[in-house]
């Protein structure tokens, strides 16, 4: 894409055209520009009195969608479980205008509207959540303690790299036989603790196991232990290893990732994951006991403020 003209050359050609008499083609031969280039400047200048340059490039097709904002709106909030492809099969059967399902989903990314989005407007799930923001300044960060779980593999690699302009980027990647395993841990204001490798999915024995052996030892009495709503975490026996050592169990309202600020401390293990391309279980799980090392306590901190938690 060729450079905007410099506000400088804009001007000397608008001078020579307005001040000069001269014709735009004259003009645009003197300055060394192309005569379309010349003409669309003065045509702007005595449309709009602007000579500064336009944005170049950009997502040109999302600004046209843009148009039927409304209609997809409306379709989307009769219909939650459309595609994206659906949505854009619409669009050209009703006003013959084609978009690729990657500007749909720019159309909702910049709206922030997702599945899980859908689901918190719900006015049962919005009540829930509004109620949940509203308790925290009561609590105070210092005595919550985040609980989730996430999946590792010995297949992880990086997603992306680099390689010589117009060639295919190549690396080695484990294929066909690979061990799946479940990290669990739980994120404080500063550390991130009590981490835990299992062998397979998290199932209810062995949640309750992680909660009974590995947790409880390391929260102190007045703590607030936060998890989501699955299964496995509602079993009674959980709540009661956590209230016998005088800390309380709350979980999240449901659908909603943005109040556990774990999430972005697994977003980054898996990021360190995926950089030591542990192809054996034993390195995976050596990988994996860096973690809380690798969560200084300001990090941990910056994680609770992205998700709303902030110190009283």
């Amino acid at each position: 894409m060729a450079k905007p003209l410099s506000p400088d050359l804009r001007l000397r050609i608008i001078r020579a055209v307005e001040d000069e008499g001269m014709s735009c083609r004259g003009a645009a031969g003197r300055f060394g520009v192309a005569p379309s280039t010349a003409i669309e400047l003065i045509s702007e200048w005595r449309s709009t009195g602007a000579c500064e340059a336009g944005a170049q490039g950009g997502d040109r097709r999302s600004a046209w969608i843009e148009s039927h904002a409304a209609e997809i709106l409306s379709l989307v909030k009769a219909t939650p479980d459309m595609t994206l492809a659906e949505i854009a099969d619409h669009l050209l059967k009703v006003h013959g205008e084609h978009f690729v399902p990657s500007v749909v989903w720019r159309f909702f990314d910049r709206r922030n509207k997702t599945s899980h989005a859908s689901e918190q407007d719900r006015p049962g799930v919005a009540a829930e959540r509004a109620a949940w923001k509203a308790s925290q300044p009561e609590i105070g960060i210092d005595r919550l303690v985040f609980i989730d779980e996430t999946g590792a593999s010995t297949k992880m690699a990086r997603r992306y790299g680099r390689s010589s302009y117009g060639q295919r980027c190549v690396a080695a990647l484990s294929h066909g036989h690979w061990k799946t395993t479940t990290s669990v841990g739980a994120l404080k204001a500063t550390v991130m603790t009590a981490p835990m490798v299992l062998d397979g999915p998290m199932d209810d024995p062995a949640f309750e196991a992680y909660v009974t052996q590995v947790l409880v030892p390391t929260l102190r009495p007045g703590d607030i232990v936060v998890m989501d709503n699955l299964a496995a975490h509602k079993r009674a026996e959980v709540g009661i290893a956590i209230g016998a050592v005088g800390a309380q169990l709350l979980y999240l309202p449901p659908y909603s990732p943005n109040l556990n600020p774990i999430e972005m401390a697994f977003a980054k293990l898996k990021a360190s994951l995926r950089k030591a391309a542990a192809r054996s279980i034993e390195a995976l799980d050596n990988a994996i006991a860096l973690v809380p090392a690798a969560f200084p306590a300001q990090e941990c901190l910056n994680f609770f403020a992205a998700a709303g938690y902030d110190r009283v």
